[in-house]
């Protein structure tokens, strides 16, 4: 019976061990998410217009102490 219950608790323990694994997985994807995707859909489209301004030589990209 003892050998049993020691089973049973290795398999709870070793669930409880992957469930809070996948937990704080999710947890640091959703924190770095935040973090990282700070335009909304209008700002990133409005910041792809600008990447495609500069690209195709309509717009000069700034820099640190050039004057125009």
């Amino acid at each position: 019976m003892l050998d049993r219950f020691g089973e049973v608790l290795s398999v709870v323990l070793g669930a409880l061990a992957l469930a809070y694994l996948a937990y704080e997985i999710d947890r640091r994807k959703r924190k770095l998410r935040e973090l990282f995707h700070v335009l909304g859909s209008e700002e990133a489209d409005i910041s792809a217009e600008l990447i495609g301004l500069v690209e195709s030589g309509e717009l000069q990209p700034y820099t640190r102490g050039a004057r125009a």
